[in-house]
């Protein structure tokens, strides 16, 4: 009886049991909140994103309008919360994206022929080195700005970065003992990358979708500010700002609070970033002593 008890006394709980650092799970509590207050929108938004009331122009924060009102009337609140499903969705469609194709450039990078290894070196350097906003300004100045062509800016500026991460852990990993022998046995190049490789590329990729979806958000704020992201009507956190610029010191409201809507959905990414990181450096410790 006695043993049992000692048993339960000192079985680790669920969070040390799946390693969460105080990081990680500070970054995930306020990334829920955020993504629970953009979902429910339509339940706490007092109003919606587009009524206008040109009776109550640019009100401060009070216990009617909570967040305030913007120049035409229409409360700050429920702009800011509709505007985050916009900016949620869009960055998360550009990480997803620069993600896949990061992936697949940098596997090719590591497994392909020796041209395609080369062509997909100078393709990674060449993006890495041409800034973002400049392509984003002759892309924009070409087409009509619009969502979809958001999403194809944000993949366009991240994709060489992951592809260089994914590169990199791949060309160590196709050095290793388990490679060596899955190629001995005849398996195919494709084969090694996806069932063998890719495993290994996966938690780095975890850490990297956070640390992208966090300047994904400052990427689509930036754009939409500049003009050149989500269009009007529709709301979103970099475009809200752009509203309020011609009020800043009347009206603090109007670009404070977007604003650090964008700070903190950053600041919980970084902070799973960063948590998923330490995790993954004690797992790849823990397998370097054993």
């Amino acid at each position: 009886m006695a043993a049992a008890e000692t048993t339960v006394a000192t079985r680790p709980g669920l969070v040390a049991r799946l390693r969460l650092g105080p990081a990680l799970i500070a970054g995930i509590m306020l990334l829920a909140l955020i993504i629970l207050s953009a979902v429910l929108a339509p339940v706490l938004a007092p109003a919606g994103p587009a009524v206008v009331d040109l009776g109550s122009v640019r009100l401060p924060p009070s216990a009617d309008h909570w967040a305030g009102t913007d120049a035409i009337g229409r409360d700050l609140l429920a702009r800011m919360l509709y505007g985050g499903q916009v900016s949620l969705l869009v960055a998360g469609a550009g990480m997803i994206g620069s993600l896949a194709f990061g992936t697949l450039m940098g596997m090719l990078g590591a497994f392909g022929s020796y041209w395609v290894r080369a062509v997909v070196d100078r393709a990674i350097d060449i993006q890495l080195a041409f800034p973002y906003v400049l392509l984003a300004i002759a892309i924009t100045s070409a087409v009509k700005p619009s969502t979809g062509v958001l999403i194809l800016l944000m993949v366009l500026a991240a994709w060489a970065g992951a592809a260089r991460v994914v590169r990199s852990i791949a060309l160590q990993e196709r050095g290793k003992d388990y490679v060596k022998a899955a190629t001995v046995i005849g398996a195919s190049p494709f084969r090694i990358a996806l069932f063998h490789v890719f495993p290994s590329v996966l938690p780095s990729l975890l850490v990297l979708a956070a640390m992208q979806m966090a300047a994904m958000i400052v990427f689509e704020a930036t754009l939409s500010f500049l003009g050149m992201g989500v269009q009007p009507p529709t709301p979103s956190w970099g475009g809200i700002m752009l509203d309020g610029k011609n009020y800043i010191t009347s009206s603090w409201w109007l670009t404070t609070l977007p604003g650090l809507a964008i700070v903190l959905t950053s600041l919980s990414l970084v902070l799973i970033g960063d948590g998923l990181q330490a995790r993954t450096d004690a797992s790849r410790s823990r397998e370097g002593d054993e």
